[in-house]
C-alpha cells in the first residue's frame, strides 16, 4: 500500500477487511432482461435487406476532393 503508512504493516482491523472482500471468480457475466411491458412477444420479421453491392457507385463517386 502507499501513503503516509508505506513500508509499515497494515492495523489488524484492515488486514480482516481485505480478507473479508469477495474475489471475483467471473469476468464475463451475461445478463438478460424481461421486455418491456406492452411490448410485441412475436414481432413482425425484418424487411430483406438490398444487395451487398447496390451503393457501390455512390461510395465510389463520394470521394474527397483531395484524393483525386
Amino acid at each position: 500500500m502507499t501513503g503516509d503508512h508505506a513500508g509499515q504493516p497494515l492495523p489488524e482491523e484492515v488486514e480482516q477487511a481485505l480478507a473479508a472482500q469477495p474475489t471475483r471468480r467471473h469476468k464475463h457475466v451475461r445478463v438478460t432482461t424481461e421486455p418491456p411491458a406492452g411490448s410485441d412477444p412475436n414481432p413482425a420479421p425484418e424487411a430483406p435487406r438490398g444487395s451487398g453491392t447496390e451503393n457501390d457507385a455512390r461510395l465510389k463517386a463520394d470521394k474527397p476532393p483531395h484524393w483525386g
